[in-house]
């Protein structure tokens, strides 16, 4: 059997510019204090806490502190050992047996074992999109013993690692009692490994976080979501507050010590408010509008198309974000930053072109049918576009229906094809394109065309990087042709923070391990 290391068995991704976001803020006091309650602000309240069930970023910034997974991804983005200490590769690379780490706990006193493991990725390949695309290539997964997991591929592949460490939709390990008990349906007990453990959730009060004090932490320095992870306050709360300025009103008294999604016109106002700092992360995320294949008047290539003649983007990012500084044009899936970023498909890209709008809804034999779309104010990167594209596309002859909700709420419904034909929302940071949702057949919206779905596969066989960039162009053409999504633009996102929680790393994926509380 042949041993490899791991950062030889992938293809090497540069993104020194978002690594250098990632290191503490300086000026901070280097020496953690153990204790207090940490009172974070979001948006809303979760679509769920289960996260296998949900690509939702609110789900992600909680459950991040509670449940781990095998891999993680360090301060460049790379797949390292977290539950593992380590791997062999054998059979060409298509058979891959993984050694956890002994003396991992689960937050009720259970020890992490092989059964545990594989029932957690068997249930991630059949629940979680991402999950999905690599159980496809999965021949078997078996527990070898009861710290050895053996897991053989009907191919090799170039992505395994970082899908397994990718933090959306992410292959989190449950105990096997807790998959047993809960099967395909939604998570009935939250029962992770991570250094903060399950409390309680009141609805529209707060969901309560406790430091786990049996944590069997990795003893390598920390880097990016990978290495050492310490709890050092007591609680975490994260308090539902879905009105920005009550948001920005409780960070500057103080009763919220964290607050997400601040509008970026106030950033001026944030930096000049006593004892607070903004958090800026770039990028973060881009906004899209989602069109439902599957089912309806958005099945019809040339109705989609008309969307994607029709909308002008840079309208639409201004009145969502609200100032020039925090987002971009720019027709890339992957962002400047990152090695797969592309101009493939460019020209369709924010054509703003109305005649071929009308054109095609003409040819299409469009008759006013109302367009249902779903959206909530709670991100206004969200509503306030979708608000400016219902009139750009009213110009061309459409009828738009904007049906407005609660983020659940669209989550929820999106799941069901015969309730909608448009939704907004926004794809964040992504490490790997083969499984990004942002192209996946199996994620709502139900964008599933052939060659398309040929060429992720082919992608995450290949090994090579320059081969897969290649094939990642290749499908990034045929999201503009087939317009089965639709890219508005990039933005970055304005979080803000009381100057009294250190140790924080401002990169994309938010958490709150190794961040104390330097009450003076």
């Amino acid at each position: 059997m042949r041993r490899l290391t791991l950062r030889t068995s992938i293809a090497i991704m540069t993104v020194a510019a978002l690594a250098a976001l990632l290191p503490a803020v300086p000026g901070e006091s280097q020496t953690p204090k153990k204790g207090g309650v940490l009172r974070m602000g979001t948006i809303g309240e979760p679509p769920t806490l289960d996260a296998h069930a949900t690509t939702a970023v609110l789900t992600r910034e909680i459950n991040i502190n509670i449940f781990e997974t095998l891999y993680a991804l360090d301060a460049k983005f790379q797949p390292v050992p977290h539950l593992v200490e380590g791997h062999d590769v054998a059979d060409g690379g298509k058979r891959y047996t993984l050694r956890l780490r002994r003396g991992v706990k689960f937050h009720n006193g259970k020890e992490l074992t092989a059964a545990d493991v594989v029932a957690s990725l068997t249930r991630w390949g059949k629940v979680a999109s991402p999950g999905k695309a690599v159980f496809k290539n999965v021949e078997a997964i078996e527990a070898k013993g009861p710290h050895t997991v053996e897991l053989r591929l009907k191919n090799v592949s170039g992505a395994l690692l970082t899908n397994l460490a990718q933090v959306d939709s992410a292959a989190v390990i449950y105990p096997k009692e807790v998959v047993d008990a809960t099967g395909d349906g939604q998570l009935k007990e939250y029962i992770g490994t991570g250094p903060f453990r399950f409390v309680e959730h009141k609805p529209d009060r707060h969901i309560k976080l406790a430091r786990f004090d049996g944590y069997a932490a990795r003893t390598e320095a920390p880097s990016g979501l990978a290495g050492r992870r310490t709890a050092h306050v007591d609680e975490i709360l994260f308090i539902p507050t879905p009105d920005y300025a009550t948001r920005q009103a409780g960070i500057t008294t103080g009763e919220l010590q964290y607050i997400q999604q601040v509008k970026p016109d106030q950033y001026d106002r944030i930096k000049s408010t006593p004892g607070v700092e903004p958090v800026v992360v770039k990028p973060y995320g881009w906004v899209t509008i989602v069109l439902n294949n599957k089912q309806g008047i958005m099945t019809d290539k040339r109705v989609r198309q008309a969307v994607q003649a029709a909308i002008d983007a840079e309208p639409m990012m201004l009145a969502g974000v609200g100032h020039k500084d925090f987002f971009r044009l720019d027709p890339g899936l992957f962002f400047q930053e990152q090695a797969w970023h592309s101009k493939a498909g460019a020209a369709l890209y924010n054509q703003r072109d109305r005649e071929k709008a009308k054109r095609l809804l003409k040819e299409a034999g469009y008759a006013g049918q109302p367009i249902r779309w779903i959206v909530t104010t709670e991100y206004e990167h969200h509503y306030k576009p979708a608000l400016v594209a219902k009139g750009q596309l009213e110009e061309v002859g459409f009828k738009v229906d904007l049906q407005v909700s609660d983020w659940a709420t669209v989550v929820q419904r999106r799941g069901k094809a015969e309730l909608w034909d448009a939704f907004s929302t926004a794809f964040v940071f992504s490490p790997e394109p083969s499984t990004a949702i942002q192209v996946s057949c199996e994620w709502p919206g139900w964008w599933c065309h052939t060659e398309k779905d040929q060429l992720l596969q082919q992608m995450a066989r290949e090994l090579d990087h320059k081969k897969r960039y290649a094939i990642w162009e290749k499908v990034q053409a045929a999201f503009y042709a087939e317009a089965g999504r639709i890219k508005v633009g990039d933005y970055f996102r304005l979080d803000a923070r009381r100057k009294d929680v250190q140790g924080h790393a401002a990169g994309p994926y938010l958490h709150f391990w190794n961040v104390w509380l330097d009450k003076k």
